[in-house]
């Protein structure tokens, strides 16, 4: 994202009050550095890509 990366847009989202329930997936080609970040900012879900569309539509149907 250009402005925005994805670590920083999950916080931001975590610190609105309508969004805190809400269950974070973060979609990346980054490394496991990257997902200790994103867990720490609050995404609940990680897939790295390259990743099959099957594996995230079996991932979103876990999802409550």
């Amino acid at each position: 994202m250009p402005r925005l990366d994805g670590i920083e847009a999950c916080r931001r989202l975590r610190d609105l009050p309508s969004a805190r329930d809400a269950t974070i997936v973060m979609l990346t080609a980054a490394g496991p550095e990257q997902e200790r970040e994103a867990r720490a900012a609050g995404s609940d879900l990680f897939l790295t890509k390259p990743f099959s569309p099957l594996e995230l539509l079996r991932l979103v149907d876990t999802l409550p």
